[in-house]
């Protein structure tokens, strides 16, 4: 993991079609997630489901491509 803080843009251009696990957010003051760093990505929801489950600590879930049809964020 890199301690490099990206906005929500940056992540998206670095990692593209990607599940991310975000750790250290920051947020919009309507929740929105502005910037944190990158703990974990991988092209499978299922490695990124695994790391979130040994992660102990506030953090985000994000895919950085179109989501599938009938898939969709949970906030």
């Amino acid at each position: 993991m890199s301690n490099e803080r990206m906005t929500l843009e940056e992540m998206t251009e670095k990692y593209p079609d990607q599940w991310l696990f975000i750790v250290n957010c920051e947020h919009s003051e309507n929740t929105e997630l502005l910037s944190g760093v990158v703990f974990a990505h991988s092209e499978s929801r299922d490695d990124i489901h695994e790391v979130s489950g040994q992660y102990n600590g506030s953090a985000a879930i994000r895919y950085t491509g179109d989501l599938p049809e009938g898939m969709h964020y949970l906030l």
